[in-house]
């Protein structure tokens, strides 16, 4: 069940160009006739609402689909959202309607909205929603997938987040009572059989999909947190995004949303348990704050359950950042050194808990789960993670694929994907990618690339109305050489990919100097 449903744009007017624009053609619009004068794919309506964007950010904008929202932002705020009636390239519409444009840079790619609503949304929220501070963004640009993967799990829905409304019927404590004098059953765990239709939209050769599928149901029925590990680009965070997806839509008694987010080498105790934080009332009393753990179990004295994904795991250092929850995770009830209410906070499982919900406690439901991703480039990490940590977790390992020498099934390889990505490449693009994944995936002692990487490469090759060669030298730099940060025989595999017939060998030598500081072999 992958979910296709509105995505977020984000969309700057920070400077006072920018603001007047705004202010004129989406808050107060533009007169119909006026546009009508150079579109005839407008949204008929009076008036119309419109925005745009330069052509050098149209990869990001030929993304936009009807339905989708724009979050307009400046000084780190998010002020308006408004939902997308449609696009058009129209360069004519463009220069009349904002002539102020950057020189040399007119705004061609139009966005027509239906009108704005002001938005309530704490920045801070959309840093912790998206893994990383897209405040700074400097440009038109996507909300990344975990961003709207955090939106759907806390909010239900992005039209909540945007219009500021309650997911619908979200369950709360009451959805778990099996009567109204007795508490909830929150010992309750269902089974878990996930079917290969939950993967839909990822594509894995031959019986990869349906054995991973396999070590994930039998993890999550046998009680256990799961770490997806693997090499870049293989889908390891988007497995678990799907299978929040689908646990939390196909048994909403028991979950009640997840939450995805990225660790950090700062993390702390802070972060995932939570810790004392000045009250807003007044700034100079403290009260205890959860961390992200605790969040998923309680919201304003409320029982939660909702699922916890922590995308790239390795970059904490889990002995500092999870503290406390290595009892829990065990199963064994935690006392915190904070107090609320003039008590102790507890953690309990629920097998420990007999109710009602105090505002001191956190109740750890039994069918709650960690999905978490490990970079298995990161390998060490795994043997620094406590016992008590390890043995609550199945390792689940996304392979990226084998890559074979023959050209033929190089192509039928690339093919295969390309389909599945609904990617229609030249045949002498699929031979050329399908040579570079080999260069690259060759090494023993390298650093193999998944799927996701070489559907960057095609898309960024089919985008670009230039010579292959020259498209395919700078996807190796963009999106290449990145994974190749810190490996020992770099120089090897890129004078591997240099003697290519599809890139362009000056060109890559130089980007290699510039980027990797290798020069290729002679």
């Amino acid at each position: 069940m992958a979910y296709d449903g509105p995505k977020v744009f984000l969309a700057p007017y920070g400077n006072d160009a920018a603001q007047e624009n705004f202010q004129r053609t989406v808050l107060e619009g533009v007169d119909e006739d006026f546009v009508a004068d150079h579109s005839d794919s407008y949204p008929e309506g009076d008036p119309v609402r419109v925005w745009g964007t330069k052509d050098s950010v149209s990869g990001s904008w030929n993304k936009i689909e009807e339905g989708d929202f724009l979050l307009f932002y400046r000084d780190g705020s998010y002020e308006y959202g408004a939902r997308v009636l449609g696009t058009e390239r129209n360069e004519s519409l463009g220069e009349e309607l904002w002539p102020n444009h950057e020189e040399g840079s007119p705004w061609v790619c139009i966005i027509y909205l239906e009108a704005p609503v002001e938005t309530d949304i704490d920045s801070e929220e959309v840093h912790d929603l998206a893994g990383h501070d897209i405040s700074y963004v400097m440009g038109f640009s996507t909300l990344n997938e975990l961003g709207l993967g955090g939106i759907r799990g806390r909010y239900g829905s992005v039209e909540n987040f945007v219009y500021g409304t309650e997911p619908d019927e979200m369950p709360t404590l009451d959805d778990f009572d099996e009567s109204e004098d007795e508490p909830a059953d929150l010992t309750r765990t269902p089974d878990v059989d996930v079917p290969e239709s939950v993967l839909e939209g990822l594509y894995f050769p031959g019986e990869q999909g349906r054995e991973i599928l396999e070590q994930v149901n039998s993890a999550l029925n046998a009680g256990k947190h799961i770490v997806f590990t693997g090499p870049p680009g293989t889908g390891k965070t988007e497995i678990a995004r799907l299978l929040c997806e689908y646990l939390t839509g196909t048994n909403p008694d028991t979950y009640t949303g997840y939450q995805i987010t990225t660790a950090t080498a700062d993390w702390s105790t802070f972060e995932t348990v939570g810790g004392y934080m000045p009250e807003e009332s007044d700034g100079e009393n403290l009260s205890f704050e959860p961390g992200q753990v605790l969040r998923r179990f309680k919201h304003r004295d409320t029982q939660r359950n909702e699922l916890l994904v922590i995308d790239e795991i390795n970059r904490a250092d889990i002995d500092k950042s999870f503290g406390q929850l290595f009892t829990l995770l065990s199963g064994q009830p935690v006392q915190l050194p904070y107090k609320r209410g003039g008590e102790e906070i507890e953690i309990l499982p629920a097998s420990k808990f007999d109710g009602p919900l105090q505002k001191h406690q956190y109740v750890v439901p039994s069918s709650w789960r960690i999905l978490a991703t490990m970079n298995s480039y990161d390998k060490t990490s795994l043997y620094e993670l406590s016992y008590a940590f390890m043995r609550r977790f199945a390792f689940v390992h996304v392979a990226a694929p084998d890559i074979p020498e023959a050209t033929d099934e190089q192509v039928a390889l690339v093919r295969s994907y390309a389909e599945a990505w609904n990617l229609d490449p030249s045949e002498e693009t699929l031979r050329e990618v399908g040579d570079l994944w080999f260069a690259v995936n060759a090494f023993d002692d390298g650093r193999k690339i998944g799927p996701a990487i070489i559907k960057d490469i095609l898309a960024h090759v089919t985008a670009h109305d230039v010579d292959r060669r020259i498209a395919l030298t700078q996807a190796v730099s963009n999106y290449v050489f990145p994974q190749l940060e810190g490996v020992p025989n770099r120089r090897d595999i890129v004078s591997r990919i240099a003697n290519s017939d599809a890139v362009d060998r000056e060109r890559l030598g130089r980007l290699a100097d510039d980027v990797l500081g290798v020069r290729i072999h002679e």
